[in-house]
């Protein structure tokens, strides 16, 4: 469930942003760049608004495990409705520039059936994504409750899932949200970083 990041997804969105579905009025602004296979570095995560109280709320941070040093996602998601498929997932990708500017609106992408999709993206690691948050035996939809991510292993995102297995290299800042005619449910903010493997 998108919700659970990637939430991620979070990140999420590369299956249908991937170069080789880029807009051809895009293309050539996009075609010098170097892009091919590729890892996902998490940077940052924060709430799109602070002080709005979504009906979704990831409440996520990046934290090191001291004993494998690797860099996990923490925190906990509250869910006041059930995360279904009567919701969309929005995504809307800035690309920082060489000179540190980001250029907004790099990638925009809606996907229907929220939940379903999230579940097809996280491939394999849809379930221990659900173990870690303490849902056994996961499905869509997700009910209404409180998870809490004790510390989810980034490296997840670049394993058995259904990304992309290309993507233009950078840093990015993904704004993405769960929306349901007009009206937003939950927004995050991931910055990531694209890198060569």
């Amino acid at each position: 469930m998108h919700l659970f990041l990637i939430n991620l997804l979070t990140v999420l969105l590369f299956q249908s942003t991937s170069i080789s579905c880029i807009g051809s009025r895009n293309f050539n602004i996009f075609s010098s760049l170097p892009f091919g296979p590729f890892k996902i570095i998490f940077k940052d995560i924060q709430i799109c608004n602070a002080s709005k109280e979504y009906k979704i709320q990831n409440n996520f941070y990046l934290g090191q495990n001291p004993k494998s040093n690797v860099t996990e996602i923490k925190g906990n998601i509250t869910v006041t409705i059930p995360f279904d498929d009567s919701l969309f997932l929005e995504g809307n990708f800035a690309r920082r520039s060489a000179d540190g500017i980001w250029k907004e609106n790099t990638f925009i992408h809606k996907m229907p059936k929220a939940c379903s999709t999230l579940r097809y993206l996280m491939g394999e690691e849809w379930s221990r994504m659900m173990y870690d948050l303490g849902i056994q035996n996961a499905t869509c939809p997700v009910p209404p409750g409180v998870y809490i991510f004790p510390g989810l292993d980034t490296s997840i995102f670049n394993k058995n899932t259904n990304f992309p297995k290309t993507f233009i290299y950078g840093t990015y800042k993904l704004r993405y949200f769960y929306s349901r005619k007009n009206e937003v449910y939950g927004c995050n903010i991931y910055v990531v970083e694209i890198k060569p493997l």
